[in-house]
């Protein structure tokens, strides 16, 4: 499992409880306990804000937004459709600064906030996936 500590997450715009009031606001995990579903964000100057990964989204990786925006480009407007692009160009060889860039252009819109994020559950039960294929492909046993 990848260590999360640096990735840059969006909390989720439509989240119900936010005890941390930073709904719709970027941050950085700190730390993270997974087996207790425990994500640390911190957001610059105010206190570290505790999340379970449900809560929290990131950017798709770069293969699955390009593929998703040749098959969806049909149910874009123009504008959504370019910026995402340009975010994918960005997650190719993008610095960190450009990577938190990229997360507040996904904000630009809710079609760009559809397609261009996906949460942090999600995108590690696809990781614990392929940790397992690749596993198994290997005869290699946990």
């Amino acid at each position: 499992m990848e260590d999360l500590t640096g990735t840059w997450v969006l909390v989720h715009p439509e989240l119900t409880t936010d005890p941390g009031k930073h709904q719709g606001q970027i941050g950085i995990i700190t730390s993270s306990d997974l087996k207790k579903d425990e994500v640390r964000v911190g957001f610059g100057n105010t206190p570290v804000a505790l999340y379970s990964a449900d809560a929290l989204l990131v950017i798709k990786p770069h293969n699955e937004l390009y593929r998703d925006l040749l098959t969806n480009v049909k149910e874009m407007e123009d504008q959504d459709f370019k910026t995402l692009l340009r975010i994918s160009m960005i997650l190719q060889n993008g610095s960190p600064r450009q990577l938190k860039d990229a997360l507040e252009m996904v904000l630009s819109s809710e079609n760009t906030l559809k397609f261009g994020t996906v949460s942090l559950q999600d995108k590690l039960g696809l990781l614990m996936e392929k940790e397992l294929e690749v596993h198994q492909n290997t005869g290699v046993s946990r």
